[in-house]
């Protein structure tokens, strides 16, 4: 979709000029201009910089460039979106910066693809995120925008348009990512009320003491206790984790809380999967609490568990917040992981991280809490009102 006009010209020379290093383009030859032919890669390491395409064994496709605009010929598209894939590599990117993709597309009918851009190899990490990757194609030229925050780097970038699945040809032009420099920090505040529209802020297990929480929490005492950080062989405390969680819930709303700095102790990592972690180390948890025999309303334990490294990459494999009466029964506790926008949105992830990565990637984690936990209250006493 290009502009060929003299007006359009001179504007955009204009702009060019006022703009900073950040404005220009890091993908290579993103409206086709230079590019003549767009070879084929199986085997091996392709090389950097170019347009590229990768495609399943059992695809018919072709990729061209007709009239400096990228045309993807698809007779027969495999069973996968990633079965077909227009590719570009070695683009680099700054850690702590936002980034802006933009590109045209239209299709010769309506049509889904995806897109992403990311680690190359590895655990082949989404930048973009998950909420991103599924964009959709008209008969139209249109223009799509993703902006998203770059946490960590990785050795090497891929970014892929896939267009497999779909028997439809495909057209691309004006392909573009720009640093929009230093990732703007967010209050809290701001970042809690950018998330009012998620309906699945995380997995809340059915309780009995539910209504009675809702009913009362405004008025009663919160005790946090110090955040829990789990690996599946260490576990560690944080007091200052669980004094930044009561910093972030005080920002949005005035709650009776009280932070204490003794530790409680689930013992070791039990089960299979999430769900019995979670089961488990709220069963020990509770026995804690009841044991002695308070006479405070409600107790909040924040619990980050963090994977193995895999492939040098550090994930965050799932955060809990237990919720707990005086008799330490469940009262509102929930569980977040990579099934939750939230989590995604959040890139709880890093490459070789560092210790400052590290605790930033905990300090993330009890945001996600925080603000699951405060879209929780809102949306049950949405229904119950």
């Amino acid at each position: 979709m290009k502009t060929y006009s003299c007006y359009s010209l001179f504007f955009g020379i204009f702009l060019l000029t006022l703009s900073s290093v950040h404005s220009q383009n890091i993908i290579t030859d993103g409206d086709f201009s230079l590019t003549t032919e767009i070879p084929s890669y199986f085997e091996g390491a392709p090389p950097a910089n170019i347009w590229w395409t990768w495609q399943d064994h059992n695809v018919i496709a072709k990729a061209s460039i007709v009239n400096q605009q990228l045309y993807y010929q698809i007779s027969s598209s495999g069973n996968q979106t990633f079965a077909v894939q227009l590719i570009q590599l070695g683009f680099p990117l700054e850690p702590l910066h936002s980034y802006k993709l933009s590109f045209d597309v239209k299709a010769d009918s309506n049509r889904t693809f995806g897109v992403f851009l990311g680690e190359n190899w590895g655990n082949w990490t989404s930048l973009t995120g998950a909420n991103n990757y599924t964009q959709n194609a008209t008969t139209e030229w249109q223009n799509i925008n993703i902006e998203f925050d770059v946490y960590t780097v990785f050795p090497e970038h891929k970014l892929s348009f896939d267009f497999g699945k779909i028997n439809t040809n495909v057209y691309l032009d004006n392909v573009s990512l720009t640093d929009l420099g230093v990732i703007k920090e967010t209050t809290f505040a701001e970042l809690n009320s950018s998330n009012k529209d998620i309906n699945n802020p995380g997995y809340r297990p059915e309780s009995m003491l539910d209504r009675e929480f809702i009913d009362s929490y405004k008025e009663s005492k919160l005790i946090i206790y110090p955040t829990i950080i789990r690996t599946p062989s260490t576990t560690t405390w944080s007091g200052s984790l669980s004094d930044e969680f009561t910093q972030n819930l005080n920002s949005v709303e005035h709650l009776n809380l009280g932070v204490r700095k003794e530790k409680l102790d689930p013992g070791e990592l039990k089960g299979q999967a999430q769900y019995q972690f979670f089961q488990n180390d709220m069963e020990r948890l509770g026995s804690e609490i009841k044991e002695k025999k308070e006479n405070k309303d409600f107790y909040i334990i924040p619990e980050i568990l963090f994977e193995p490294q895999r492939e040098g990459t550090l994930f965050v494999f799932g955060i809990h917040l237990f919720i707990l009466n005086h008799e330490g029964e469940n009262a509102f506790s929930f569980l977040l992981n990579s099934h939750h926008p939230l989590f995604v949105e959040a890139k709880l992830y890093a490459y070789n991280p560092d210790e400052n990565d590290i605790e930033a990637l905990k300090q993330r984690s009890l945001e996600v809490a925080a603000q699951a936990f405060l879209l929780m209250l809102e949306q049950s006493n949405a229904q119950l009102n």
